[in-house]
């Protein structure tokens, strides 16, 4: 179901959004450090690890890639400001 990649999607940016808070902490500076490449990188992971396990049907790899090739250009727009 194209849900399930909608969900995968957010569940690895709130992940990443956290690590780049915490790491950004742990650096003494008030900014998220690399939290869209961590969520980016965590998808990518648990895409792959899903797929090989067979638990990535079709439908839901089409929502991930929908949604992964809108994603990329609005994060890059944003780093960009």
């Amino acid at each position: 179901m194209v849900i399930y990649g909608v969900a995968l999607l957010a569940a690895c940016l709130l992940a990443g959004l956290f690590v780049g808070e915490l790491l950004g902490k742990l650096l003494g500076v008030q900014a998220n450090v690399g939290g869209v490449g961590f969520a980016m990188v965590l998808l990518v992971v648990l895409c792959d690890a899903l797929i090989r396990r067979g638990r990535l049907g079709a439908p839901t790899r089409q929502g991930v890639l929908f949604w992964s090739g809108v994603y990329i250009p609005i994060v890059v727009a944003m780093a960009a400001t």
